[in-house]
């Protein structure tokens, strides 16, 4: 993706990707009504290609789906973030980047402190509980996702690299490490969506297609 560390988002050509399950602004509903993007550097012959997080978690591939998780609503929930007001980018991404981290130790993901390491044993007890059916097909495809995030981020972690001010509604800062994994997760479901939990539209097929052949297959790029 090309996100490297000290980036000038401002100056620099970018496509514009999901990172995040949903604002948190719109209160009471899981399903995204503003979409939440990412600025994604790249190079200048990238064109600028806009997929919502409706288009990547819900529209595409089923597997994604940020409502199938309820944990991600409870850590919402217990940032107690400021109302009736919109977040601008840097917010909703550090907000996300929270909800993802409370998620994961919450779930048993990963333990309280780094350095952090995806327990693979407690993700599939967890997926259980809200993967699609037939779960004989989605939750193998999901284990296998958080194996090869959890390799690729481990070479390609400066690629989702963002720096950030602080948000002053925000006590303790986060680490970036469960939100790098959602977001590889979710670039290797666009990718890789088994067929039964893909939506087979002409806008995914091209969503599939540009992910494929200019963000960087994530299973060729494990080394």
């Amino acid at each position: 993706m090309g996100m490297a560390m000290g980036m000038n988002l401002a100056n620099a050509p970018h496509i514009v990707a999901s990172t995040s399950n949903w604002d948190p602004s719109n209160q009471g509903t899981t399903t995204p009504r503003t979409p939440i993007r990412i600025l994604i550097p790249t190079p200048p012959a990238y064109i600028q290609y806009h997929i919502s997080c409706q288009d990547l978690s819900i529209r595409c591939c089923q597997l994604t789906r940020p409502g199938l998780d309820k944990g991600n609503a409870e850590c919402r929930k217990s940032l107690n973030l400021p109302t009736n007001r919109k977040f601008n980018f840097a917010e909703l991404y550090t907000i996300n980047m929270c909800i993802e981290e409370c998620n994961f130790i919450g779930s048993g993901y990963i333990e309280i402190d780094p350095p952090y390491r995806l327990d693979l044993a407690n993700i599939r007890i967890n997926l259980k509980g809200f993967a699609p059916q037939p779960q004989e097909k989605s939750i193998p495809f999901l284990i296998d996702a958080y194996q090869k995030c959890h390799i690729f981020r481990s070479s390609h972690g400066n690629r989702f690299t963002l720096h950030l001010p602080d948000i002053d509604f925000i006590e303790e800062p986060c680490n970036p490490f469960s939100m790098q994994i959602t977001i590889c997760l979710r670039i290797h479901a666009m990718q890789k969506c088994p067929g039964q939990f893909f939506v087979d539209s002409e806008e995914c097929r091209l969503a599939r297609e540009y992910f494929t052949q200019c963000v960087g297959d994530i299973e060729t790029n494990l080394a």
